[in-house]
């Protein structure tokens, strides 16, 4: 008896199809432990994450009478002059009050923010302070589009210090 011979075409096609076998079941499990790696650090980086944010990120909104002040105080600031107040933003979270400049001023970080807190943000001694409470200010100077302006925080004297 002869037992039939495998041409070299047949023999290479089985242990291709064996060695994809054999092969496919690991290379699920490396993706599948990298794929569960991954999303371990998301959760533990998402924990992180919000455990650190502040818990009095959010506050309650300002009142109606209060929003109206501090939008007439800021009026009344740029009503004179080039500079224009384009409109005032209140939200849970702050102030954000949006001039309108007539071109770029030639300052960046450190030196704009100075700038903006010593000129153009309400001095401690503001009544308008009462108003916006523990709410951040964000002063924001733009050409033409808001969302390309120049924002500054200024210095709320009712906001507790960080310890």
């Amino acid at each position: 008896m002869s037992q039939p011979t495998l041409k070299h075409g047949d023999w290479a096609k089985i242990i291709e199809a064996r060695q994809k076998q054999n092969s496919s079941p690991k290379a699920q499990n490396s993706s599948l432990k990298f794929t569960f790696i991954g999303l371990v650090f998301l959760a533990i980086f998402a924990v992180f994450y919000w455990t650190s944010l502040p818990a009095t990120q959010a506050q309650t909104p300002l009142s109606d009478e209060s929003q109206t002040r501090i939008a007439r105080y800021f009026s009344k600031q740029f009503m004179m002059g080039t500079w224009q107040l384009d409109e005032v933003k209140f939200s849970e979270y702050g102030v954000i009050t949006h001039v309108r400049v007539p071109k770029k001023l030639n300052m960046d970080g450190e030196v704009l923010s100075n700038y903006i807190q010593h000129s153009l943000c309400p001095p401690a001694s503001s009544l308008v302070w009462q108003d916006i409470k523990a709410h951040q200010l964000t002063m924001n100077l733009f050409v033409s589009l808001q969302r390309k302006g120049q924002k500054a925080k200024c210095d709320n004297p009712n906001s507790i210090p960080n310890s």
